[in-house]
């Protein structure tokens, strides 16, 4: 199904697609970017069959309509910063679209998870390839407890508010931010008023093969990479890894 009738999507011409159920709406993404949609483009889905999440092997499991899936296609040509900001800036917009439309303020983990009070409420997956660039997201809206694997570690929209946002108001307000995002010479500012573990000891564990840094979380710098100060008063940039709090 085709439809924008209940999603405002700000890139004129672009689709939102509706599927109530899918395998993945970064796959079904990719595959109308092969046919030439434009940038805007947006896969939304009810249920995700193997929706996936970062690291390898972590999916994002929801019930249907308990949870903001959704995809957005973006070209890289049109991108005028450097693609690893990108995770970023869609972190930032998805974390502005809930104050929105939750009330409820958040916190950003490097580089692409939504926190409140600690817990997980949103994620940002970002692929490129060719020109592709397409932002897959989740919002946890209406759930009201979660598997016993996650639970202390997951939040709702519904659970942290007390009302959970509908779906489709919701998209409409991150497509908004994302797009604002985009073009926002301020968004690193913006951010790390929001970064979770700022000013406070944290480790980052390597994705892949490589040693574990440690220090005090410092910010941002201009490419997206993490700004560790060592014990030894160095700064250290990391470019991509899982960060975690240190008690």
């Amino acid at each position: 199904m085709n439809t924008s009738l209940r999603v405002e999507n700000p890139w004129p011409g672009a689709g939102v697609y509706v599927r109530e159920r899918t395998v993945s709406t970064m796959d079904d993404a990719r595959d109308l970017a092969r046919t030439g949609c434009p940038p805007g483009t947006v896969v939304v889905a009810g249920f995700q069959e193997k929706g996936r999440g970062r690291l390898p092997g972590r999916a994002w499991v929801s019930p249907p309509w308990e949870s903001l899936l959704a995809t957005v296609v973006l070209s890289a040509r049109e991108l005028r910063f450097p693609l690893p900001q990108l995770p970023l800036r869609a972190a930032l917009a998805v974390s502005l679209a809930i104050e929105d439309a939750a009330g409820i303020p958040v916190r950003v983990r490097w580089p692409n998870d939504i926190l409140f009070s600690g817990k997980k409420v949103a994620g940002i997956l970002c692929e490129a390839r060719g020109d592709t660039v397409l932002v897959g997201l989740g919002v946890n809206c209406a759930q009201r407890e979660f598997p016993p694997g996650i639970a202390a570690g997951a939040c709702s929209l519904l659970m942290a508010s007390g009302r959970g946002p509908q779906v489709f108001a919701l998209l409409s307000a991150v497509l908004g931010r994302l797009k604002e995002a985009l073009d926002d010479g301020g968004w690193r500012e913006r951010l790390l008023a929001r970064l979770a573990s700022m000013g406070a000891p944290a480790r980052v564990d390597p994705l892949g093969s490589g040693e574990s840094v440690e220090g005090i979380v410092r910010g941002i710098d201009a490419d997206g990479a993490l700004v560790l100060e060592r014990g030894d008063g160095a700064m250290q940039r990391v470019r991509q890894g899982e960060i975690r709090a240190e008690r």
